[in-house]
């Protein structure tokens, strides 16, 4: 190393100077190419990613509903009466399946190593197809039986096989959708990371090795040699000259000093001072030479006091930076007014201002401007340090510099970091959108899946429709979880700070999941909270998080208990809520532990094929305690159980705080009989869903297919004559928004209940509707109490709202309640044939015959978990039914279980077999015509 130094210092410093500027220019030149080759990359992968699989995504969604389609077909061949209709059905159902594998197509090229498992959803399909052409061959033959034979055991489960083949796909495609985007993202980072990382080091470097030109090569000979000749000036020819080994300009200035010393010894007087005269003229020449070798330009400029400044220096390059040059009074100075580009009042200010203090204070100069010459426009750095003159003057000794290519550099970057913000945007506008098209057919689904489980269902059927329901609302709680996580994600939740009661929200939490737990045979406790005072936080966010927590518990115990504990802490003098779920489920390996809390991760991956779920429930759970100042945490062994703990910061409430209004609770829809309503939606389907929710409720619906045709019959109807209008936000011609805010501008509906129904379920989009004009918003799926509760809050004159929280009756209540509602059951007879009704009126009359036995069995009380079952399926059957009395008889027995009130339990048990008994005999007498075309054997029902 010593070795190369030293070949280093040979060289002329020319060639040093030209050997650092080679080597930033080949690490800038670097740099630069490998940022703009990663970025492109990610930006191509970026965009094949999303027109692949978002296209793919999309084919996948349409083939299911063709599936689904036909599947409705097929059901809809068993209800014609026309062999002609029937036979046309087969013709419409090979449209489909052409349509099918014509997307199954077009799918294939867009994905990679999915070929088997396209081939296998079209073998499924034609299998599917080719029962549905037997079923509709059958039914046209008048073959009921046989169709629906092959329906329920051969038709049915090809189309679920072929759906869950589907639901495979198209989460592989989800999935190879975020780990690609989880990479690229990770690979932006890097580069952008990388690259400042490198210019960081290049420049580091770059000013060392400068540093140490300077100072070894240039600065420290030069004042030895003017020590040396200062030395010579008072006749001390004894002061060593060093450096005179060199071979550079420094060396041979040292050389020729070293001369110039053996000639003054030789010399008389005044050849020594012409030789000195000479040797300074010389110095001169040659300092004016280092100069000019330097990369930019060198300046000597003196501003006087009053403000007249001169350039008393220029180097050679001056020229090439500011143009021409002009060494003599001049009023700009280092303004430079006849070169600066893109001038402003403001920047002739800031630079003035700049140029005042550096005189005022003498600290140094360091100024960029824009500057143009006759050859270029380029960008101009001054460096300059001021020294002040014996009268007053100041003194700038500075550089200017082409810093062209940094500002380049610096753009180079910041485009790059604004197209990783829209990559980012992006993603999140994808997210929404998907959100969007999910929300709009699972509303559907679930919608249609409710409206089935009102009406009487033979056992098997009401089995498979609840659990339609059940995947249809885990489906919607994976799509709520990937959305509130991609807003913690991009930072658009904020926290609350509001008074709460740590023991209200224990109090929510158990009665949300109190019953879920008793499913599964499981003690839901919570720790006594009522000692903690009132808090200030944000509850909501703290509710969630121990939602996630013992929803988790729950799914991971099979028995024992799930143990819920919130106790007050303080931390370095901060205030924080503790929150702890203990369980006794399968419990963790040390390992599995360091994968929690990760987007989309579980403890391995037969959690997600035994339990299912998204993986992202801990993840949102951590980012919402660290958006309250928080954390959280694991404790688990093999076995043994787990404690899952989260800690967030809170404050105490003040004195005199009040806890804030509870929200209005659950109006009953019985309330809400004779509303008349205007249902405005694009989506036909949402319109069926929902009509028939709000007419099973005793309300009058008209429909609307977009905003321009709902103002139209609101203009053309009488005042008065709409309670409400329930407005989709998304459809063609005129979106809700733009039609509430048309209807707001007409004095005539300034009043009118406008409630938002909408698959758009972000704050945002809440905000927006508000802002339009709206009385409320209400997310799709629908939820069947929030809307009676809105529609009791804005649509029911004089208020509709309860008082307090709805209560199931007491059994002296539910004992005094009509033994039967005709209006559900006189719903269907207006709609159905009198044979079908006559088999629902018998399947009605057989089930509740069965669960008051099953009940009644049940009566030495040995499995309770089964008795409340039982006493949530009475209420649901006997709901459906219009069975008032059983249905309030079915409330009390399981808060009586609950309570673990054993008198009360023996008393409701004997009195829902009396109340089934004459329930059937009101159901006999109310629809006796019915009842001949399928009345069982025995007197009093019971073979």
């Amino acid at each position: 190393m010593k070795a190369l130094l030293r070949l280093y210092g040979h060289f002329k410093l020319t060639s040093k100077i030209v050997t650092l500027v080679v080597l930033l220019g080949a690490l800038a030149v670097g740099i630069t190419l490998y940022s703009t080759i990663s970025l492109h990359a990610v930006d191509r992968d970026y965009r094949s990613l999303i027109d692949r699989d978002a296209q793919a995504s999309v084919l996948v969604g349409a083939a299911m509903l063709d599936l689904s389609d036909a599947s409705r077909l097929v059901f809809a061949v068993l209800t014609e009466q026309e062999e002609a209709r029937m036979r046309a059905a087969q013709h419409v159902l090979d449209r489909q399946q052409d349509s099918f594998r014509n997307k199954i197509t077009q799918i294939r090229p867009l994905l990679d190593h999915a070929d088997a498992q396209l081939d296998k959803i079209l073998q499924q399909q034609k299998r599917l197809f080719e029962l549905a052409a037997t079923i509709v061959d059958s039914a046209a033959r008048w073959r009921g039986d046989r169709a629906l034979n092959i329906i329920y055991t051969e038709f049915d489960p090809t189309l679920n096989g072929l759906r869950a083949e589907m639901d495979l796909l198209r989460a592989d495609i989800t999935f190879h959708f975020e780990a690609a985007s989880t990479r690229l993202n990770a690979t932006t980072r890097a580069t952008l990371r990388n690259t400042a990382l490198a210019f960081g080091l290049a420049l580091a470097t770059i000013i060392s090795l400068s540093a140490w030109l300077s100072v070894t090569q240039i600065s420290r000979p030069i004042n030895a040699l003017t020590r040396a000749m200062s030395r010579l000036s008072t006749r001390d020819y004894n002061y060593p000259i060093a450096y005179t080994e060199r071979r550079d300009e420094v060396g041979r200035m040292a050389q020729a000093l070293e001369v110039f010393r053996d000639n003054m010894q030789r010399a008389d007087r005044l050849e020594l001072e012409a030789a000195a005269s000479a040797e300074a003229r010389r110095l001169s020449q040659q300092l004016v030479d280092l100069t000019d070798a330097m990369p930019g330009a060198v300046f000597q400029l003196l501003v006087r006091k009053g403000g007249e400044a001169q350039f008393i220096f220029l180097s050679g390059k001056a020229e090439r930076f500011i143009g021409e040059v002009s060494v003599g009074p001049t009023d700009s100075g280092l303004r430079l007014d006849n070169v600066r580009t893109h001038r402003t009042a403001e920047g002739d200010a800031a630079l003035a201002a700049a140029i005042a203090h550096s005189i005022a204070t003498l600290e140094p100069l360091d100024i960029d401007m824009q500057v143009s010459t006759r050859e270029r426009v380029f960008w101009l750095k001054t460096l300059a340090t001021a020294r002040r003159q014996e009268d007053g003057a100041t003194l700038f000794n500075g550089v200017w510099l082409d810093i062209s290519d940094i500002k380049a550099q610096s753009r180079a970057l910041e485009a790059a970091k604004e197209q990783a913000e829209l990559a980012a945007k992006a993603k999140s506008a994808f997210l929404a959108t998907m959100s969007h098209e999910i929300r709009t057919p699972m509303n559907a689904v679930i919608g249609l899946t409710q409206l089935a489980l009102r009406h009487p269902l033979a056992p098997d059927q009401q089995d498979r429709v609840e659990k339609i329901l059940r995947a249809s609302r885990h489906l919607l709680g994976i799509i709520n979880d990937i959305l509130d996580f991609s807003k913690i994600d991009s930072g658009s939740l904020s926290p609350e700070a509001i008074v709460f009661s740590p023991q209200q929200i224990l109090d929510d939490v158990w009665e949300m999941l109190e019953g879920k737990a008793a499913d599964k045979g499981l003690t839901l406790n919570m720790a006594p909270a009522d000692r903690l005072p009132l808090l200030v936080g944000d509850p909501l966010r703290i509710s969630q998080i121990l939602l996630n927590y013992i929803n988790n518990a729950i799914k991971f115990s099979e028995a024992g208990s799930v143990t819920v504990r919130l106790e007050l802490e303080e931390l370095d003098g901060v205030l924080h809520l503790h929150g702890a779920v203990r369980d006794e489920g399968i419990g963790l390996e040390e390992g599995q532990i360091q994968r929690l809390f990760q987007p989309f991760q579980q403890a391995d991956s037969s959690i997600t094929r035994r339990f299912g779920g998204t993986g992202l429930g801990l993840a949102i759970s951590r980012n919402l305690a660290e958006l309250l100042g928080g954390s959280v945490g694991v404790s688990s062994a093999p076995g043994r159980g787990s404690t899952f703990w989260f800690r967030v910061r809170v404050e105490p409430a003040r004195m005199d705080a009040t806890l804030p209004a509870p929200p209005p609770v659950e109006a009953s829809p019985e309330a809400l009989r004779g509303l008349r309503l205007l249902l405005v939606d694009d989506n036909e389907l949402n319109r069926l869903v929902a009509s028939e929710l709000l007419k099973d409720a005793g309300m009058e619906v008209d429909q609307a297919h977009d905003g321009r045709h709902a103002i139209s019959i609101l203009e053309e109807a009488p005042d008065g004559t709409y309670d409400g209008v329930l407005m989709d936000m998304m459809m063609p011609e005129l979106d809700g928004l733009s039609a509430t805010r048309l209807l707001r501008q007409n004095p005539r509906f300034l009043e009118l209940p406008i409630i938002a129904m909408t698959a758009n379920a972000s704050r945002e989009d809440v905000e927006l509707c508000l802002a339009a004009g709206m009385d409320a918003h209400l997310a799709k799926p629908i939820d069947e109490h929030r809307l009676w509760q809105a529609l009791a809050r804005f649509c029911r004159s004089g208020g509709g709202e309860a008082e307090g929280r709805a209560q199931a009756p007491a059994p002296d209540d539910a004992r005094s309640a009509p033994a039967l509602d005709l209006q559900p059951l006189a719903h269907f007879q207006g709609r159905l044939e009198p044979e079908r009704f006559a088999a629902m009126i018998l399947m009605v009359r057989q089930d509740c015959l069965v669960r008051a036995e099953k009940i009644r069995a049940q009566a030495s009380r040995s499995d309770p978990d089964m008795l409340i079952k039982l006493a949530h399926d009475l209420v649901a059957t006997a709901g459906q039914s219009g069975f008032r009395q059983l249905e309030g008889l079915g409330h009390a027995l399981r808060r009586a279980i609950r309570e673990r009130d054993g008198e009360a339990i023996d008393r409701l048990i004997e009195n829902i077999d009396a109340a089934t008994l004459q329930a059937i005999k009101a159901l006999e007498l109310s629809f006796a015509d019915a009842g001949e075309a399928g009345a069982p054997h025995g007197a009093d029902g019971r073979d």
